[in-house]
């Protein structure tokens, strides 16, 4: 054999394996990057969220999403179906920012036609800069060039853990079945109300007016970047927009940090604006008595169990707590800062 000749083949069968790698990688596709689960079911798990949630949002057959922070991951979409029509998909990003939610949105349009958004709106993910994310998201992944997958196709951790994570649970898939228990958690064991005081137990600071006025900067930046874009590009599409029901505890706690008065003046900024967008319907759970002061729902300050999550797809299919009004939300502000206030006043 000639060096040339030898040359040609080594050459040849190195692209080969090359192939043989990309085509493992693109059939089994543990991330769902090209297609659904063919012959597994995807473990989801919450350290490659950022990952399997890219997935998700391109492969899964869907016309409504449910997008938020962990507060969402125990949403149930089958029971959104029934509530609210359609059929629901669950992007939720634990502890994700806006700016997060503002790119997983952006998969859902460009890959689907996305007639119903249900978005559980958190104030601590509008209180960062508007391009601060939860960690450095992998685009190449979430982008619709499919020639810088070659991150994807020749990833150390993709071949030695998520493949052979795919393939240990070798079965017939069930998308119904995986969108209901994606991220689904539900603690074993609750904490005492005597617990949850004393994750409340912070000492008390006073907030500078400069980090109020911070605060609804970059609520207002987040805003003007990271949602009404798509709420103003998608007409068609109906935005439902909730304020979860986190704990009474945890306005107290927020009292105690300094930050209640910035939260709540961010508060008023973001639901002014979204009152004014035509395809908006904005619901208020915060001061739903049957939910914050239940401290049995919560497995902590603000993670509330599955039973809740259920019980907002029927108060938005029933219309209670809806907001249509800004002087509702000024009136719900002063309602949760007197609230909080009251914890101090107890012996």
């Amino acid at each position: 054999m000639t060096r040339k000749r030898w040359t040609q083949c080594t050459l040849a069968l190195l692209f080969a394996g090359l192939l043989a790698l990309v085509a493992v990688v693109v059939i089994v596709d543990p991330f769902e990057i090209y297609h659904r689960a063919l012959f597994y079911n995807p473990p989801y798990k919450s350290s490659a969220q950022m990952y399997a949630i890219a997935g998700v949002a391109k492969s899964y057959t869907y016309d409504s999403i449910i997008i938020g922070s962990s507060v969402t991951e125990n949403c149930t979409p089958s029971v959104y179906d029934k509530a609210l029509g359609g059929r629901f998909v669950k992007l939720s990003m634990n502890a994700g920012l806006a700016r997060d939610h503002a790119k997983i949105m952006e998969i859902a349009f460009r890959t689907h036609d996305v007639r119903h958004v249900v978005y559980g709106l958190d104030l601590f993910a509008y209180s960062q800069y508007y391009t601060n994310q939860k960690a450095v998201t992998p685009d190449y992944l979430y982008d619709a060039n499919p020639f810088n997958d070659v991150k994807y196709w020749f990833n150390q951790d993709v071949w030695l853990s998520e493949i052979p994570a795919a393939l240990r649970r070798i079965g017939t898939p069930d998308e119904d079945a995986s969108r209901d228990s994606m991220y689904y958690w539900q603690p074993p064991v609750m904490p005492s109300a005597e617990e949850l005081h004393a994750m409340a137990a912070l000492p008390p600071s006073m907030p500078a007016q400069a980090d109020i006025a911070r605060g609804v900067e970059f609520a207002q930046l987040n805003l003007e970047y990271n949602l009404l874009p798509y709420i103003r590009a998608h007409r068609d599409t109906t935005f439902t927009i909730f304020l979860p029901p986190y704990s009474s505890l945890y306005w107290a706690e927020r009292a105690k940090a300094g930050s209640l008065d910035s939260f709540l003046a961010q508060k008023q900024l973001l639901c002014s604006a979204l009152l004014a967008e035509p395809n908006v319907r904005l619901y208020d759970f915060q001061l739903e008595a049957q939910w914050m002061q239940d401290l049995s729902l919560y497995y902590d300050l603000i993670h509330y169990i599955p039973v809740v999550n259920d019980g907002i797809a029927s108060a938005i299919a029933e219309d209670r707590c809806r907001v249509t009004d800004p002087e509702q939300v000024r009136t719900s502000c002063e309602a949760l800062r007197a609230f909080a206030a009251s914890f101090f006043s107890c012996p």
